[in-house]
């Protein structure tokens, strides 16, 4: 099995096409179709925290990726079923072609987004690693249907990149491309609110500062950052690592939110030993911001939520929720505010 004949489901889009048997807690409902390229030979990459990584797998098998199993299934039979369900399901919006780092991969990805837009008529995001496709690449990608061009850097700091992705790691990439393909994506695909795209994973050693910083960086460039929480995936080298702390990761997604609106950027916000303690804007604009729950839901492209990829169900079902996959309601909220621990001040900047 290998692509471009063969890909992987998430369990979410396995259950949404009808392959898998399942439920989605509080009626969530998907809006992405993640696919996952594979090759009989596995990724080349050996990134510390991912269940994909070379070391971690020693086969081509999918045990763990993003919290779950990926069961592969024919492009062909995934076209088909996603084209049928999105007849009757207005949540599907679009398909996600995430590549491994493999020999082959651009041409590869290139014959799928091709195949995909004709076959589903769906908006096409791509997840691609500069380490394989060049900036030429890039482009033909785009010419063939695909909106969106997204690059997981995942580490916020160049260090942490070449401990766990890099060097470090005993792996190929290099956070320097990795910038310069943001860089690359940005020219090809356009300045646009969705265009490129860049994943952040909160809780691989970075501090709040470091990972504002990023998302600041990310932004001057022309991309939007998609926040993930780290969640230990089972085998590998960071399986017994926590997640991080939820009112961080609030506070960080709070922060990424107010950059990605305009409302403030990282020059105008207050640190202490690396942890975010001012916003940059009235304790009361910033509270009304946080009641609308908004900046607590999935990030990413246009109809991608992700349902409990950052957390299982169970957590969710206790209120640790880390992305929302639809809007928070009044109840959630609440929790949001209670995880936050912002207090009021009569400051004007507190």
């Amino acid at each position: 099995m290998a692509s471009p004949d063969t890909v992987r489901l998430s369990i979410a889009a396995a259950i949404t096409l009808g392959f898998k048997r399942g439920k989605f807690f509080r009626n969530a409902r998907l809006g992405c179709i993640n696919l996952l390229m594979e090759y009989d030979n596995g990724c080349k990459a050996n990134c510390l925290y991912c269940g994909q990584a070379r070391e971690a797998s020693n086969d081509p098998e999918c045990k763990s990726l993003i919290r779950v199993q990926w069961p592969s299934y024919p492009l062909s039979d995934v076209i088909s079923a996603t084209k049928e369900a999105a007849l009757t399901d207005s949540s599907l919006q679009r398909v996600c072609i995430s590549s491994l780092t493999s020999p082959g991969v651009p041409e590869d990805l290139l014959k799928i987004v091709k195949e995909v837009k004709a076959g589903t008529g769906l908006k096409v995001s791509t997840l691609i690693t500069p380490t394989a496709f060049k900036k030429s690449d890039l482009k033909a990608i785009k010419d063939a249907g695909a909106e969106n061009i997204t690059i997981a850097v995942d580490t916020a700091t160049p260090e942490l990149f070449n401990k766990l992705r890099g060097k470090g790691a005993r792996g190929p990439h290099k956070w320097d491309r990795y910038i310069r393909g943001i860089k690359e994506a940005a020219e090809v695909a356009g300045n646009g609110y969705n265009a490129v795209g860049v994943h952040l994973i909160i809780g691989l050693g970075e501090t709040e500062l470091e990972s504002v910083r990023f998302i600041q960086t990310c932004y001057d460039i022309g991309s939007r950052v998609h926040l993930f929480s780290f969640f230990p995936e089972k085998g590998t080298v960071m399986e017994k690592q926590s997640q991080p702390p939820m009112e961080q990761y609030r506070r960080i997604q709070l922060a990424r939110y107010l950059i990605d609106r305009g409302l403030t950027q990282f020059d105008n916000m207050r640190f202490e030993s690396g942890r975010l303690v001012d916003f940059g804007l009235p304790t009361r604009e910033t509270l009304a911001i946080v009641s609308q729950g908004t900046p607590f839901m999935t990030t990413g492209c246009s109809g991608c939520n992700r349902p409990f990829a950052n957390e299982t169900p169970t957590q969710a079902m206790q209120g640790l929720f880390r992305n929302y996959p639809f809007p928070p309601d009044s109840k959630d909220v609440r929790i949001i505010q209670n995880q936050l621990k912002i207090k009021t001040s009569k400051r004007k900047n507190l």
